[in-house]
């Protein structure tokens, strides 16, 4: 399935160096692109679709977990998708101020 067309919101181009905790222990990667309900992640690993990982990101004032599930992009590159999935409010609004602050300095 093409992941790409069915995004509920814009991604934001980011670069934000993060670790991610699967059942394959931890690994260290960049994120380059970021929404409210997933992002991307630049890196050689590779997980299989539906993988269940928590993502670890200094975003803002702080570092955020952001649980989700490995999603296929076709990109031609390195690097796989993470749709959020169990946000806790906390760190939904730490994820919202970092887009809209990253968004409103891009301007």
């Amino acid at each position: 399935m093409d992941y790409t067309n069915k995004r509920r919101h814009p991604r934001l181009p980011v670069l934000v160096e993060c670790r991610l905790d699967g059942a394959s222990g931890r690994h260290e990667m960049r994120m380059t692109d970021l929404s409210p309900t997933g992002c991307f992640v630049d890196t050689s690993m590779s997980f299989p679709e539906g993988t269940q990982v928590t993502l670890y990101a200094q975003l803002g004032g702080g570092e955020v977990a952001l649980p989700g599930r490995v999603v296929p992009v076709k990109t031609g590159g390195f690097g796989f998708g993470i749709e959020f999935v169990d946000l806790d409010e906390g760190s939904k609004k730490q994820l919202d101020n970092y887009i809209q602050q990253e968004r409103r300095s891009a301007r």
